[in-house]
């Protein structure tokens, strides 16, 4: 007579296994989350392998890993005694198979890594899900990743926010809270695990006040783009930020084929809110970028990324707002403003850049649709909370880019005493690099650090050919 089947408890480091026989030798440990005491795992190990040994005997030996996992994590109660039902009704022979309900961590993953968005293109736009993965690691995994979606309740939920460590700011409250219902919302459809989300309209965290924001003055600016001491390529990224008003995962993820540099074009096709848009760059900052791919990135290929070092290193964008704090202090600003952390205020951020730039130009007489062209904002309500007084102070705009990065000022940082390239002169090698200079530049006679080798400051006449020249000439 055969021995009837019990399965091995093993003991882990934070619970218990229990191991069970798959088909023949075949053998393997299925963790036993819900089971708190030893007590309730040697119980739960032994029901896993009878009924392992049922649904073999049944026919169904390719069932039988997927749903001992299941069993495994099933609660006692209710959870428990339906997960049994539904093996009495496979056993009988009166169905096939019993419906394959993912957890909702691994439910949660296939949204974050775009598989649900590849199965369902029209109901699951793609996005970055940086953060959303970042709150289920930290915050919701650890207490409900492992429950099944149709077992999951609004204690569940509730048992999320309660375990959320105290000082987190009423937004991130928020935000975890809307990725544990959104979850679920795709649980219900168009994933259709379950039939209706457990989680009630309203049980979402209120944001009760917003704080005071903080923006960067033009002399602040300019000091951290023209600071050696803070890396070139996050001065880069930060002076665009500043001037073309996009995302940071967007900038951060902006490649050459993106751009046409030439033009001083650019084109975002994939976004956060899937609207295709594109638009003329500032000038200055299409200079600079074209002044950053000749000379620091001249064998960059079309798919690679923009903000990069010139080893190839892509620019690392989350956590930028500590970088940004510190490259500011580095550069010798100093307005307590920008640092101050309090019940009303926060430090400068990112984001704020982003801020900087719808403020500086509706003060400067640029409209919404302007301004939503570029951020990709879609109503008025969104661009008018970066609002900030810069009107009021008559800050006027920010400095052009390419004359605030020292590196990338006319002639694109050459030494002084410097050889033409390759026996090309200043001026031919300037226009080879997008510049159009129209009188002959002696790069030995120019001094990056002096206002007047800028284009902007150039005399007029230097901008009008032959004739320009000839006038330069009267003068002296």
């Amino acid at each position: 007579m055969s021995r009837e089947a019990s399965g091995e408890l093993r003991r882990l480091a934070a619970g218990f296994a229990a191991r069970i026989t798959i088909e023949g030798r075949e053998r393997r440990d299925f963790v036993l989350p819900t089971c708190k005491t030893e007590e309730a795992a040697e119980e739960r190990k032994t029901a896993l392998a009878k009924i392992a040994a049922r649904v073999r005997r049944a026919g169904h030996v390719d069932k039988v890993p997927r749903l001992i996992e299941t069993g495994a994590k099933a609660r006692a109660g209710r959870p428990w005694e339906t997960f049994v039902a539904a093996i009495d009704v496979l056993c009988s022979g009166t169905v096939e198979a019993i419906a394959d309900v993912p957890t909702f961590a691994d439910f949660a993953k296939d949204w974050t890594d775009g598989t649900l968005s590849q199965r369902f293109p029209d109901h699951v736009p793609k996005k970055d899900h940086d953060p959303d993965e970042r709150f289920m690691r930290l915050y919701i995994n650890p207490h409900v990743g492992s429950i099944p979606l149709n077992e999951f309740t609004f204690d569940d939920a509730e048992l999320v926010m309660a375990n959320v460590p105290d000082g987190k700011s009423p937004s991130t409250r928020r935000h975890i809270a809307q990725v544990v219902r959104r979850v679920l919302g795709l649980a219900v459809y168009p994933a259709r695990h379950i039939k209706e989300n457990p989680i009630p309209r309203g049980w979402l965290p209120k944001v009760k006040q917003s704080k005071a924001f903080t923006y960067l003055y033009p002399e602040e600016d300019q000091a951290l783009l023209a600071c050696a001491d803070v890396s070139l390529v996050r001065r880069l990224f930060f002076g665009v930020l500043a001037r073309e008003g996009m995302r940071r995962d967007e900038l951060g993820a902006l490649r050459w084929r993106d751009l046409d540099i030439k033009r001083g074009h650019v084109m975002l096709d994939e976004n956060k809110t899937d609207d295709p848009r594109s638009w003329a760059l500032d000038p200055a900052v299409a200079r600079s970028l074209r002044a950053w791919k000749g000379r620091f990135h001249p064998d960059a290929e079309a798919d690679d990324l923009v903000f990069s070092e010139p080893g190839g290193v892509a620019l690392y964008t989350l956590h930028l707002a500590d970088e940004l704090r510190r490259d500011l202090h580095d550069a010798g600003v100093k307005r307590p403003a920008l640092y101050e952390r309090s019940e009303v205020r926060r430090p400068i951020r990112v984001h704020d850049l982003r801020a900087t730039f719808v403020t500086v130009s509706l003060a400067n007489g640029r409209t919404e649709t302007w301004v939503a062209d570029r951020t990709g904002h879609r109503s008025s309500v969104m661009i008018n909370r970066y609002r900030r007084t810069w009107a009021e102070l008559a800050l006027g705009p920010l400095a052009p880019l390419d004359e605030a990065i020292p590196e990338l000022r006319l002639p694109h940082g050459l030494p002084h005493d410097a050889s033409p390239v390759g026996g090309e002169d200043a001026s031919k090698l300037a226009e080879r690099e997008g510049f159009e200079p129209s009188v002959p530049l002696r790069v030995h006679m120019i001094s990056n650090h002096a206002p007047s080798t800028t284009r902007s400051s150039l005399p007029e006449a230097c901008l009008h050919g032959q004739a320009g020249e000839r006038e330069l000439r009267g003068r002296s």
